[in-house]
């Protein structure tokens, strides 16, 4: 169900973020919805793309945590901030230094929105004893999770495809999810992760899109309209 507060393009930017967002918060890394999680921390790796804009708000807003998010440049960390984010570390820099530098000697989850390959080391060195990571990007070498076996870690995947490829019994809770985030956006507790309107559906536009991306540079999600 569309939330009615908005309109179909600020919409359009919703579903298959926050559906990946919700499932890998509360289904994989476990965290309660009704927030008896609250004060508990959570590194987002990839905070200012689509999937981390979503994850802020839903870590913030509903879960209460403590909520950490990478940003590297200054219009992605404002970007961050004012979805939420109460602190921000850079990802091209030291992470596990940053975090002690703002009195994080670990976090309790950790999700990877961006870069496994290039971020699982870092996660594994902050990550909290019986803590949870969770990533949604394909790894391209071997993942050194016995790096998590003395703190009982544990380390999960998510993909919101999962249930509509495999039939699972349980695909009607995406469905119940994308109600309660409509619900939540025309209550104003969290917002629609448009970052940019880039027009009508065009070969120009389509290459803009995919450049930003492949690039790093898009803050939210880029959405195009019409033809």
């Amino acid at each position: 169900m569309k939330p009615a507060s908005l309109d179909f393009w600020h919409s359009a930017a919703l579903p298959l973020t926050t559906i990946t967002a919700w499932e890998a918060l509360f289904d994989r890394l476990g965290v309660s919805a009704e927030g008896h999680d609250t004060g508990k921390s959570v590194l987002i790796v990839g905070g200012a793309g689509g999937v981390g804009s979503i994850s802020i708000q839903l870590a913030k807003k509903v879960a209460k945590l403590k909520v950490i998010a990478t940003a590297s440049r200054p219009e992605s960390a404002k970007w961050v901030i004012e979805l939420g984010a109460d602190h921000i570390v850079d990802h091209f820099g030291d992470m596990p230094k940053q975090l002690k530098d703002a009195d994080f000697e670990q976090v309790d989850y950790v999700l990877i929105f961006n870069d496994t390959d290039k971020h699982f080391l870092a996660a594994a060195a902050v990550i909290a004893t019986q803590g949870d990571i969770c990533t949604i990007i394909e790894n391209g070498k071997p993942i050194a999770v016995e790096l998590m076996k003395a703190k009982s870690a544990a380390f999960h995947w998510e993909f919101m495809f999962t249930c509509s490829m495999f039939g699972t019994p349980d695909m009607i809770e995406q469905h119940k999810l994308l109600t309660e985030v409509a619900r939540l956006i025309d209550a104003s507790t969290i917002k629609t992760t448009l970052g940019r309107d880039l027009g009508k559906i065009n070969a120009t536009n389509l290459r803009e899109a995919h450049q930003l991306l492949e690039e790093g540079r898009a803050i939210g999600k880029l959405v195009l309209t019409g033809f």
